[in-house]
C-alpha cells in the first residue's frame, strides 16, 4: 500500500517542500528510509519504531520502504519523525483525516511524545506560502508561531492525539495572537543603562541617536575609561520596537540558530561578539551551515568593542554584508543565503597605549607604533561608517559638579527616534525600506531634496575633502535623518518630504572621517 505525506526542510534561509512516499510491501519485516537521509533521519526509524509500540500500535510484518522526495537532496534532523509517522499510520489505516493538504513537523520520543524542534517558525511560514491548509507542530513550539494566521496550527503533544480521529476531533487550533495586543500588554524592559546616566558625552550621544534614527553606522574613538561600551549597551534603550515584520524576520533567524526561546522576539537583537571570534562564527558557515553574529543582529546592534582587536580578516569580511544587508555563503554541498541588516557600533582606542590626544595621560606610542595601529583600519571599511565620533575623557571633579537630572532619559529619546522611524516608512512605503541607510545612489535622488545652499555646501566640501562616491551619498542620508529628527521633534510627523538644509549637511560633515 502506498501513501503520501508533506513535510519540508531548511536550507540556509530557504525552505524546500518534502514529499514522504511510505510504501508497505510483502517481504522481510524492516523499515527503510532513502533519499539522502542524514544519520538523525536514519536513526528515527528506531525511534518511530518504539514510539508505535509504546501508543499500542504492533507494527506490521510487512517491509516498509519510506522516500523522501526529492531524492537529490540532503534531508538533515529530527523534524521528519511525525511525517514518516504518519505516513505509517495511514498505510496501518490507524488515521482517518485527509493529509493531502496538511504539513507534518516533529521529533519523536521513545514513548510516543511530540519534541521541540528548531527553525520550526520559517517552516509554518514556508506552508502557509504553499498554500498549505494545515500545520501540525509540537505543541511545545506553540508560541514561536503563535503570530502566524490564515492557516491552521495544531500543537501536537502525543501521537495519539490523532489517531483514529477526524479533524473535528483533533486537539484545538493554536489561538493567534495580535502582534499589537503583544505590544500593548508587554512591560516594557528595564534597561540598566539610561542616557540619563552617562555623564556628559553630548556628540557621542547625538551621534548614536541620529545611529538609531536612521540605521547609521558608527565608530567610537577614545581612551579606556571614556564610556564608550556604556553609550554603545546604552543605545538598546532608544531602539523602537521591532514591528510584526521585523519581528518574524528575527524570530525566524533565531529559530533556525536553536537560540529561540520558544517566544517570539519583540525588542532589537543586541550583538556583541569577542575579538577573538572566529570568521564563520562572525558571518556564518561552519560544517553545519548556520547563521553567524551579523545575521543575528539582523534588524538590531552588532557591536564591536575594541574593534582594533578583530583580525583584518574578519572587518575585510564585512565589507559587502554591510553594502549588500544580505551574506551569501557557498560550500560544496550548496549556496546559502542570509539576511544582515545591522547598525555597527564600533568602540575603539586611538592608539596602542590608548592615550593619544588625551587631556588626562601622556600618550607613549612612537610614530611607527601609530602608523601601524593606523594600517588596523583600511579605508573600504571607514568609508562604510557613517558617523565616526572622538570621544573624551571625563575629568573626575567634573562628575561630582554634574547634575544627572539635566540629561534626557532614554524614553524620551527613544520616543523622538520611533516618531522619525515612521517618517521614514512611510517615505519608504513603496520601496519595502524603513530607514534613510537602505536607500541606494538611485533612490538618494529621489527621495532627498537638498536645498540650493546645502547643495552648494556638500559640492565644496566634496572638493576639499575629497570623498569617495559611497561616502558622498552617506552624507545625504545622514543629513535627511538630521532632516526627520528636526521635523519629529517638531512633532510633524506627518511631513515625509522633508528638505535638507545647510546646517543639516553642515553637522553630517563634522561625522566625516576618512583615516584615524
Amino acid at each position: 500500500m502506498l501513501t503520501f505525506t508533506n513535510t519540508a526542510t531548511i536550507s540556509g534561509m530557504k525552505i524546500i517542500k518534502i514529499k514522504v512516499e511510505v510504501n508497505l510491501t510483502r517481504g522481510k519485516p524492516q523499515l527503510i528510509i532513502i533519499g539522502l537521509p542524514s544519520k538523525s533521519i536514519d536513526e528515527s526509524k528506531e525511534r518511530i519504531t518504539a514510539a508505535l509500540i509504546n501508543s499500542d500500535i504492533r507494527p506490521k510484518s510487512q517491509r516498509t520502504i519510506v522516500n523522501l522526495a526529492p531524492a537529490d537532496i540532503q534531508k538533515k534532523g529530527s523534524c521528519f519523525d511525525l511525517a514518516i509517522l504518519v505516513g505509517i499510520l495511514k498505510a496501518y489505516k490507524k488515521i482517518l483525516f485527509n493529509t493531502d493538504d496538511s504539513m507534518f513537523f516533529g521529533e519523536l520520543s521513545l514513548g510516543g511524545q511530540v519534541k521541540r524542534i528548531t527553525g520550526l517558525l520559517p517552516l509554518v511560514i514556508a506552508a502557509k506560502e504553499m498554500k498549505i491548509k494545515n500545520v501540525f507542530i509540537p505543541f511545545d513550539n506553540s508560541n514561536e508561531v503563535s503570530l502566524i494566521s490564515n492557516i491552521n496550527i495544531y500543537p501536537i503533544k502525543h501521537i495519539n492525539d490523532f489517531i483514529l480521529k477526524s479533524f473535528e476531533e483533533l486537539p484545538v487550533k493554536l489561538e493567534i495572537k495580535i502582534y499589537e495586543k503583544i505590544i500593548s500588554s508587554r512591560i516594557n524592559p528595564d534597561h540598566q543603562i539610561d542616557f540619563a546616566d552617562i555623564y556628559g558625552q553630548r556628540l557621542a550621544k547625538r551621534s548614536l541617536e541620529i545611529a538609531a534614527a536612521g540605521g547609521h553606522n558608527v565608530l567610537l574613538i577614545g581612551p579606556p575609561g571614556a564610556g564608550k561600551s556604556m553609550m554603545a549597551k546604552a543605545m538598546s534603550g532608544i531602539l523602537p520596537p521591532l514591528n510584526e515584520k521585523e519581528a518574524i524576520e528575527t524570530t525566524k533567524i533565531y529559530s533556525i540558530s536553536d537560540l529561540l526561546q520558544n517566544n517570539i522576539i519583540l525588542e532589537r537583537p543586541f550583538r556583541s561578539p569577542h575579538h577573538t571570534i572566529t570568521r564563520a562564527g562572525m558571518i556564518g558557515g561552519g560544517t553545519k551551515i548556520n547563521p553567524g553574529e551579523i545575521s543575528l543582529a539582523h534588524n538590531g546592534i552588532l557591536f564591536l568593542d575594541e574593534f582594533s582587536e578583530f583580525p583584518k580578516s574578519i572587518l575585510e569580511s564585512l565589507r559587502q554584508p554591510m553594502e549588500d544587508n544580505i551574506i551569501t555563503i557557498s560550500r560544496a554541498n550548496g549556496s546559502f543565503e542570509f539576511p544582515c541588516d545591522f547598525t555597527l557600533i564600533a568602540a575603539s582606542n586611538p592608539c596602542p597605549c590608548g592615550f593619544k590626544n588625551s587631556e588626562t595621560k601622556e600618550c607613549i606610542c612612537n610614530n611607527h607604533m601609530l602608523e601601524q595601529y593606523k594600517k588596523k583600519f583600511s579605508g573600504p571599511i571607514l568609508d562604510r561608517i557613517d558617523l565616526v565620533v572622538y570621544v573624551k575623557a571625563i575629568e573626575i571633579k567634573k562628575i561630582s559638579d554634574h547634575h544627572l537630572s539635566s540629561n534626557e532619559k532614554s524614553e524620551n529619546i527613544r520616543d523622538r527616534i520611533s516618531k522619525t522611524r515612521v517618517i521614514q516608512l512611510k517615505r519608504y512605503h513603496e520601496l519595502n525600506l524603513t530607514t534613510n541607510s537602505q536607500l541606494d545612489s538611485k533612490q538618494v535622488r529621489k527621495y532627498c531634496c537638498l536645498s540650493s545652499d546645502a547643495e552648494n555646501l556638500l559640492k565644496r566640501a566634496s572638493n576639499k575633502l575629497v570623498v569617495s562616491t559611497r561616502s558622498y551619498f552617506k552624507i545625504i542620508k545622514v543629513a535627511q535623518t538630521l532632516a526627520d529628527l528636526e521635523c519629529a521633534n517638531n512633532n510633524k510627523n506627518n511631513n515625509t518630504i522633508n528638505c535638507i538644509e545647510n546646517s543639516h549637511i553642515a553637522e553630517a560633515l563634522q561625522y566625516r572621517k576618512t583615516s584615524i
